[in-house]
């Protein structure tokens, strides 16, 4: 019964409709894909960009090691109600994972980081989706949407956690948008502004 409801209330999924500057619409999915994709290549891929090189040095132990309680606190503040990146991973796998999930994944996260290797977390998938009230038609009328890696989350989580404090006290006080602590529920921020 609950199933029947269920799909009975599933919205159908609307095909992405884009055309060309002209307001011809693409038919074909492939040139759909193709507009869109040449669209935001030349939006996010610039001639002029030098690729970072990756850190060299050798490898040694971190002053603070990654713990287990981090790795939960950072889990627990993931929102539930958001799409796994390319890792196919959901954030309530991870949030109501057992204590020894925090324990492993801190541990390959601080060998990681001690071995210097590569942690293949990086953003790759880029979803195009319509903007609202905007027109059907060319690639600029679409909202572009990068899916994170839910361990890509977690991590960060993990890093603004530990330069917060540090961070804050080079923060001009008069400078709101600058706060840091506007990445930080409510509940768990200081609340230097209160009168």
């Amino acid at each position: 019964m609950f199933k029947a409801v269920k799909e009975l209330n599933k919205k159908q999924q609307k095909n992405l409709k884009v055309g060309d500057t002209n307001g011809k619409l693409a038919i074909n999915p492939n040139d759909t894909l193709n507009l869109t994709a040449s669209f935001f290549k030349e939006k996010f891929q610039s001639g002029t960009a030098t690729e970072i090189e990756a850190f060299t040095g050798s490898p040694r132990k971190l002053h603070q090691p990654i713990t287990k309680e981090e790795v939960k606190k950072s889990f627990d503040n993931l929102n539930n109600n958001r799409a796994p990146g390319e890792d196919g991973i959901y954030a309530g796998l991870l949030k109501y994972g057992t204590q020894e999930l925090n324990e492993q994944i801190a541990k390959i996260l601080k060998q990681t980081f001690e071995r210097h290797e590569n942690l293949d977390i990086y953003a790759r998938e880029l979803i195009a989706i319509s903007k609202p009230g905007k027109p059907k038609g060319p690639p600029k009328n679409l909202r572009p949407i990068t899916l994170l890696n839910t361990i890509r989350k977690a991590l960060f989580k993990i890093v603004l956690e530990r330069i917060r404090l540090h961070v804050e006290q080079y923060l001009s006080h008069s400078q709101p948008e600058q706060d840091t602590s506007v990445c930080i529920p409510p509940e768990q921020s200081p609340g230097k502004y209160q009168a």
